[in-house]
């Protein structure tokens, strides 16, 4: 049974947690990695973050922006 692209497409929310998703899984698997091989953990751009989450750089910038306001409100 088809169903219509709407009922396909992603809430903000749901798009919100995949990229989370994504990125956790993105910085763990390359930081265990560098760990393993006794190297520096690498350095990814905006751009390549954003192709491996499927999203936009704008999107990716946002999330950095937040996570960099968070982490001054915890260290603050």
């Amino acid at each position: 049974m088809l169903q219509d692209k709407k009922s396909l497409e992603e809430t903000p929310e749901q798009k919100e947690a995949r990229i989370n998703s994504m990125l956790n899984c993105m910085v763990v698997e390359a930081s265990l990695f560098a760990l393993e091989h006794e190297e520096e953990p690498p350095k990814f751009t905006n751009e390549e973050i954003a192709d491996f989450c499927g999203c936009s750089r704008e999107t990716i910038r946002r999330i950095e922006k937040q996570a960099l306001e968070k982490l001054k409100g915890l260290l603050g």
